[in-house]
Parts: structure tokens; C-alpha cells; sequence
């Protein structure tokens, strides 16, 4: 939910980012409960979005978010953007480039102090529009828990123990 959030507040500002119908200006005066008004008449691109990226339908069912499990847990190496800097560890490890000298002025840029932050109003849990949010991607949460479950899974062949 905060990810949509997010991506709502960013779709105002973004100006730099006019290629791929990211910034979009026209939701610079709208509010967040405005913009999923308009969501509830579209398709919206808030609704299931994971769900619609690796499926490429619209509707889903159970046995949809078992495939798109199943895609998630064989085709990828899962990060995490509340454990960023242990995602870009081993996502470093795993590709091999922890010996790139560029590394530390990246990682300093991107990852600590966030070049591509925007900071938003949050949006309160338990809150109507936290609510719709969460009816409008109802699958791609079920699918966020299990990327989480997943992250910790994955973690083990880093050598990473979770402390719980």
C-alpha cells in the first residue's frame, strides 16, 4: 500500500521521468482519495499491479496468485525496499558486484541517502483510503506476504540468519 502511495505522490512531480507515462501532471492538483475515484472507474494502475506485470491479465483468481508465486520464487532474487541496504548486498553478491569500485559512491547515493526519495503524506492504516487501497490490490498484497516469506528463505543462502 505505502509503494502505491508513493507512486501516486511521484507521478505529480516526476518531471524528469515523461517518457513510460510516469509523470503526469494532470494529478498535481488531485488528491489521493480523487485519484482512486478515478482508479474505480479504470482499470487503474493501482490495482494489482505485480499481479497484472507477471501474469499480463486483469482479473485473477487463487490459482493466479499460486502461478505468480511460483514465477516469483523461481525466476527471482527478492529485495526489499524496508531492508534496502541487505537487499543490495546480496543482490551484489549474487551477481558478483561487490568488487566494483564504484560501489561505495553508489551505494552512498542511491541507497543511504535516497536521490529518488519523495517525500508524501502517508496514508493511515485502518483509514478508508488505506481500505480501498487494500481491496484494490488484494492479490498483490497476498503476493508481498509470501515475497517477504520468501526474502527470509532466500536469505539463508546468503548465510544471513533472521533475529527475530
Amino acid at each position: 500500500i505505502e509503494r502505491a502511495v508513493s507512486l501516486f505522490y511521484y507521478h505529480q512531480v516526476a518531471e524528469w521521468e515523461k517518457a513510460g507515462h510516469v509523470y503526469q501532471p494532470e494529478l498535481a492538483g488531485m488528491t489521493i482519495e480523487e485519484w482512486l475515484l478515478r482508479q474505480r472507474r479504470d482499470e487503474g494502475d493501482v490495482k494489482n499491479f505485480l499481479m497484472k506485470a507477471l501474469l499480463n491479465k486483469n482479473q485473477f483468481t487463487s490459482k493466479d496468485l499460486e502461478k505468480a508465486k511460483e514465477i516469483i520464487r523461481t525466476k527471482f532474487l527478492v529485495g526489499l525496499s524496508s531492508k534496502m541496504e541487505e537487499s543490495v548486498d546480496r543482490f551484489d553478491t549474487y551477481f558478483g558486484w561487490a568488487d566494483n569500485e564504484k560501489r561505495p559512491v553508489c551505494q552512498e547515493e542511491a541507497i543511504k541517502s535516497g536521490f529518488n526519495r519523495n517525500s508524501h503524506p502517508p496514508v493511515e492504516e485502518g483509514s478508508e483510503t488505506w481500505n480501498v487501497l487494500a481491496d484494490y490490490m488484494s492479490y498483490d498484497l497476498q503476493l508481498y506476504d509470501y515475497i517477504v516469506q520468501l526474502y527470509e528463505e532466500q536469505g539463508e543462502l546468503f548465510g544471513e540468519t533472521t533475529v527475530g
